[in-house]
């Protein structure tokens, strides 16, 4: 295990302030255990997880797997204040759409775990797109998991004080399984839980594949007057401005490189939802895009939807090659809970690579400009100028096609034939145990730079926490 638990635990802490302390022990152990064994299957896991705190000899697999059963089913774990902190992350990390740099992309997109799936809402970061919301449900029963509505957080609202444990509400903000009528509902009910997680001044765009095109969500999106960029068939019905109706292939047709801008159509037979159009076809490609906005920018939305298969890059980081290596459909779970207690940790793994990787970049690659003071930093410390020794920008994005870039000197003890992404670079330094410092150092500006998100602490719980938690003993 070259995941240090010292280092997962701080992490943890960072990231899920509100936990009490087993439901963080038992969180970084299983960050632990995925990065030793990359599988979503229990008994995996539980392999690889320690022995608990107060076991007096070595725990056998059934006692170890009872007791990731009891994490993966309890009901007081706060999963809203850590997605909040994760949207805070990819707010901070995330590049700015040319011509408007005050609209952020969240890039909406579905990945499977037969018999389950996996909704995931993403913010584009580099070559990659980092979760910030997401659900589990049942293909078949329709049953997803989403916690209380009304224990979604408030960006806008002050952060209260936490309670005392004997004093906190019996209903924490955890997620319930629940029935739902079909997988539209569950989609909005997503959307609704992300706009819980937005501050109000921020400008959102949603953008999303053609498994997401239906006129009544576009006519969601208007009534709650949202933005949304999403690609639709080539059958679909259309009614043009000019008197031309009928399928989209015969109504609007172009070849390869070229494109058209239809600024108002109304969309499908029956519905007629007033949208913009974008037709596009890329040299080299099988057919055109066509794309449905209510923005009323060609280049905007153009650029927004190229950036949506960065989402997909992120899927696949999460379910197969880099967080997990044993592929995400043999998991041997027949509990949607359960896959989306382990989804959570898999997806704080995501995050902890994708920020040690971007602090290689800096770390690494300007061994010169490295703060040692980072590494032993707390994060109530007022000195935020220790800020800009953190994580890096994302770097470019590398072309598909093309010459291969020259491998810097710094990254070839990592990689061999190209370029790695920053994920899996994030990855090898996790695996290599002599870069200890630069794990260390993350988990540290991490926990500096969400101070602003933490709770206000009583004097009696900021002691406990100086002693306890910051600085961890190394």
């Amino acid at each position: 295990m070259a995941l240090a638990y010292d280092d997962a635990v701080t992490f943890v802490q960072n990231l899920a302030p509100t936990w009490v302390k087993p439901q963080q022990a038992m969180l970084a152990q299983l960050l632990c255990a995925l990065e030793e064994r990359p599988s979503l299957c229990p008994t995996e896991l539980a392999r690889a997880l320690p022995d608990g705190a107060h076991a007096h000899a070595r725990q056998s697999l059934h006692g170890r797997l009872k007791r990731l059963n009891r994490f993966l089913d309890n009901p007081r774990l706060d999963e809203p204040e850590v997605l909040l902190r994760w949207y805070r992350l990819a707010v901070h990390f995330s590049a700015d759409v040319p011509e408007s740099p005050d609209l952020l992309p969240i890039l909406l997109d579905t990945t499977y775990f037969e018999p389950f799936a996996a909704l995931i809402a993403s913010v584009p970061c580099g070559g990659r797109a980092l979760p910030i919301a997401f659900t589990t449900y049942h293909r078949r029963k329709l049953r997803a998991c989403f916690p209380p509505a009304e224990c979604w957080p408030v960006p806008e609202s002050s952060i209260a004080r936490p309670a005392r444990r004997k004093h906190q509400p019996l209903r924490a903000a955890s997620a319930e399984v629940r029935h739902w009528a079909s997988q539209n509902h569950v989609e909005e009910q997503l959307l609704y839980y992300l706009w819980s997680l937005v501050t109000p001044s921020q400008n959102i765009v949603v953008v999303a594949d053609r498994g997401f095109a239906r006129a009544g969500l576009f006519r969601w999106f208007l009534d709650q007057k949202h933005q949304f960029v999403i690609r639709f068939d080539a059958d679909t019905w259309l009614y043009l401005p000019d008197g031309r109706m009928g399928a989209t292939k015969q109504v609007i047709a172009i070849r390869p490189g070229q494109r058209q801008w239809i600024p108002q159509a109304l969309y499908g037979q029956e519905h007629q939802v007033p949208v913009a159009l974008l037709a596009v076809w890329d040299v080299g490609q099988k057919e055109p895009w066509y794309l449905a906005t209510n923005l009323d920018n060609d280049r905007v939305t153009e650029t927004c939807y190229r950036w949506r298969m960065r989402i997909e890059a992120g899927n696949r980081d999460d379910k197969t090659g880099v967080i997990l290596r044993e592929g995400g459909d043999h998991h041997k779970l027949t509990s949607v809970l359960h896959l989306h207690r382990l989804l959570l940790a898999n997806l704080c793994l995501h995050w902890l690579a994708a920020l040690t990787g971007l602090q290689a970049h800096h770390a690494l690659a300007q061994p010169q400009a490295v703060a040692p003071d980072l590494e032993h930093v707390p994060p109530d410390d007022p000195d935020l100028d220790l800020l800009k020794h953190g994580p890096a920008q994302p770097p470019p994005t590398t072309p598909h096609r093309g010459p291969k870039l020259r491998l810097p000197q710094w990254m070839r003890r990592f990689a061999v034939r190209g370029v790695l992404s920053y994920v899996r670079l994030g990855m090898e330094v996790l695996r290599d145990k002599h870069l200890a410092a630069l794990v260390r150092r993350t988990v540290r500006w991490l926990g500096l730079y969400l101070w602003t998100l933490t709770p206000i602490w009583s004097p009696r719980q900021c002691r406990y926490r100086r002693k306890h938690w910051w600085p961890v003993p190394y």
